[in-house]
């Protein structure tokens, strides 16, 4: 299998990558996900503006820019063959020999690397009769709008679930008037109640692509969206639930924890059409 890395093409078990980076010294660094099917990448203008919003606001260089990254995604995926697959980037701050906590000097060269590999495997059951999935408080940093290399936590929510069979977790924090939901190990979640769509906020949690493109399907069939703080008290009382990510795309939930909803309700499997019909669309553009 091919990688790109720091403008070259190489073999993917090259060891390049300097001990002192400070991506796996300090996490300083971005990441993005992003499908690609037939040769082509699903969504990828909206991907790249979200990661060189990020890049901006940690001072981090992104070069080469997006279209020349583009072509180098599309042939390395044409490298190593794959049809259906997930392309990912990585960009960090680059090698400090001193690993301090000072940032390096200005014009230290930043790394960026890209995988293109198989579309990791979900048993298809999960679409057809609705995820399992458990809560887990959410005691992350607070820069979780960004894509960042600082994923511990999720790892730990994500495991807290396979451990005990479901296909992630579903976090919470607390306020005053109780706990409210945030988002999963590595989805956005929606509930359903009297036909009305409602996901939580941007408050602190990762502006999902494919979250956006969910909000702007329903809105554009009619239906009412309401993203605000989601306390779990009110999820209990939904009709439906479902995640969203570029990997699960459309996914019901059949269960949290020990409460149980019949999946897929006519909410989520309205919108599973819809975003399959957009994702093919995309495949013809």
């Amino acid at each position: 299998m091919w990688a790109w890395w720091n403008g070259k093409f190489i073999d993917k078990d090259t060891p390049v990558i300097r001990l002192e980076d400070r991506g796996l010294t300090f996490g300083d660094g971005l990441f993005e996900v992003i499908r690609t099917i037939d040769g082509r990448l699903l969504f990828y203008d909206e991907h790249m503006q979200r990661m060189v919003q990020s890049a901006a606001c940690f001072h981090l260089e992104l070069q080469p820019g997006p279209e020349a990254l583009r072509g180098i995604a599309l042939e390395l995926i044409n490298r190593n063959q794959i049809r259906d697959g997930e392309l990912y980037l990585e960009l960090t701050r680059g090698v400090d020999p001193m690993r301090g906590h000072r940032l390096p000097p200005a014009g230290t060269p930043p790394t960026l690397f890209l995988l293109a590999h198989p579309l990791r495997p979900i048993d298809p059951v999960a679409w057809s009769r609705g995820a399992a999935v458990f809560t887990f408080p959410d005691l992350r940093h607070g820069y979780c709008e960004h894509k960042t290399l600082n994923l511990l936590h999720n790892v730990l929510a994500k495991n807290f679930a396979f451990d005990r069979g479901g296909y992630d977790a579903l976090m919470f924090r607390e306020d005053a008037t109780g706990r409210y939901v945030t988002e999963g190990g590595s989805s956005s979640y929606f509930c359903a109640r009297d036909g009305v769509v409602i996901t939580p906020a941007l408050e602190n949690i990762l502006p999902g692509i494919t979250r956006r493109k969910v909000i702007d399907l329903a809105l554009a069939r009619g239906m009412t969206v309401r993203e605000e703080r989601l306390y779990l008290e009110q999820l209990w009382q939904a009709d439906e639930v479902f995640l969203a990510s570029t990997v699960s795309k459309v996914m019901p939930v059949a269960r949290i924890d020990e409460r149980t909803w019949p999946a897929p309700g006519p909410v989520t499997r309205a919108l599973t059409e819809a975003f399959e019909e957009l994702f093919r669309r995309q495949l013809f553009e």
